[in-house]
């Protein structure tokens, strides 16, 4: 039997791409490896990249010749966002078989015929050559006026204990620090039957939890005529008996519905967790990146959402340091915001420069080394933030979906709380994909351990 193996980097989106091209290998008869085994070979290595920053580009790069080195035999093939951004980087890159976009990922299985039809499978008898690089025209995007496409869609979530379920993908709002909508296309949302209908097939492989997830959520529907928003798809499948739980992944402020949070609180089923990208707490950064959003409007949403669901509701946020033109003082007001607001978590990370974008080209560029220290002063401010958040919960009963992660000192299995914090249960394997009522004892790393 051909054999696959896979490796995700980066976003949701890119990991819900990857679960359908996985379901995409077994029907064409592949074996999916997940574990590295010395000397063990693989016929196929698909590689989905990430490139919001040069880090991103970096890593992908390296997974790319550590496949090549590791499976000198296999036929190794790169796709995801630096697949868009640096095709030809890739392609000159000696074991690299093919190399396709994203919006070409809907077109997976036509991929597979052509690579089955000029390169079989090695058998011992006829061992297998690399061959050159496959010669299919890439295909050429208008990134402004161009939609996203999408796959058939998934059927389960492979060996997680919650799916992720890709509602729209693409982004229209031009960012200026972003290489998203350059790599993405245009924003685009799914039709409502199509996202029911992968609902239905998730829950009938026994998934309790369901993930939408996209690129940029709160602007679903902005593309048909407003008609429907993302509460409407969060409503069409919430009555579909299996699903427990139903979350987001990552909403914009900008694009935050004003009814949403109204609408979410009257369906049990979705879960009291936001994580709304903040990205700064300067109103002078916010204009230069061009968010659409002030501080006032984003604490006024955060505001709200307490309002309906209570101080428990989990509020999570991406923030970026070292913007162009960001200053000492822009640093201390977006330090002091993040603190008034106390999120739940935060996710730090540096400034990096896209080529294309228009931040790339803007004056004043931070010094990695000031960029640096703001990264670690932030991250600071974010841990002591979570610890408070999780002290806070203490003593308090969640209802937590184990998973089939043993973690911590003694082995325990993990889950997440509806409000997203992670906890650690002393449970037998029985329990895994159930959820159980659990009383939150103690901080354990950044973790809490049931009582």
């Amino acid at each position: 039997m051909k054999t696959a193996k896979l490796i995700t980097m980066g976003c949701k989106a890119n990991q819900y791409d990857t679960q359908s091209m996985r379901e995409t290998l077994q029907r064409n008869g592949y074996r999916l490896v997940d574990a590295e085994i010395p000397g063990q070979q693989t016929d196929l290595y698909l590689i989905n990249t990430c490139t919001v920053t040069n880090v991103a580009d970096q890593k992908a790069r390296q997974a790319i010749r550590r496949a090549i080195r590791q499976h000198p035999n296999a036929k190794v093939l790169v796709t995801g966002c630096y697949a868009e951004s640096d095709r030809a980087a890739i392609e000159k890159i000696p074991g690299v078989t093919f190399v396709f976009g994203n919006r070409e990922k809907a077109d997976f299985q036509d991929y597979l015929d052509i690579l089955n039809a000029e390169m079989p499978s090695s058998t011992e008898e006829t061992p297998h050559t690399p061959n050159p690089l496959l010669s299919i025209a890439p295909v050429q995007h208008d990134a402004i006026r161009e939609h996203a496409r999408f796959s058939k869609g998934v059927s389960d979530a492979g060996k997680r204990t919650r799916a992720l379920i890709k509602v729209q993908d693409g982004c229209s709002a031009f960012c200026t620090y972003c290489i998203i909508p350059y790599v993405r296309g245009r924003m685009t949302s799914r039709p409502l039957n199509d996202i029911a209908e992968e609902a239905h097939r998730i829950a009938d492989s026994g998934i309790k939890e369901v993930v939408i997830t996209g690129v940029h959520l709160g602007a679903y529907g902005m593309d048909t005529g407003r008609d429907k928003d993302i509460a409407d798809i969060l409503e069409h499948i919430h009555d579909i008996e299996g699903i427990e739980r139903i979350r987001f992944s990552s909403i914009e402020p900008m694009y935050f519905p004003d009814t949403l949070g109204a609408r979410m609180a009257a369906l049990p089923k979705c879960m009291p967790h936001f994580h709304l990208p903040l990205q700064a707490g300067s109103d002078a950064v916010l204009r230069q990146m061009r968010r659409r959003y002030t501080t006032a409007a984003f604490a006024h949403l955060v505001e709200n959402l307490r309002r309906v669901f209570g101080d428990d509701v989990g509020i999570t946020t991406d923030i970026m340091v070292g913007f162009p033109g960001e200053t000492d003082a822009h640093f201390d007001e977006s330090y002091q915001f993040v603190e008034e607001i106390g999120f739940s978590q935060l996710h730090v990370f540096r400034y990096s420069p896209r080529k294309g974008t228009p931040a790339a080209t803007y004056p004043d560029q931070v010094s990695p080394h000031i960029s640096a220290a703001r990264s670690r002063a932030m991250i600071g401010l974010g841990e002591r933030l979570n610890t408070a958040f999780r002290q806070r919960m203490l003593g308090k009963q969640k209802e937590v979906l184990i998973e089939a992660s043993r973690e911590g000192e003694n082995n325990r299995l993990a889950g997440f709380t509806d409000n997203y914090l992670r906890v650690l249960v002393d449970a037998p394997e029985s329990a895994i994909n159930q959820i159980q009522r659990v009383t939150l004892g103690s901080l354990k790393g950044d973790c809490i351990a049931a009582a």
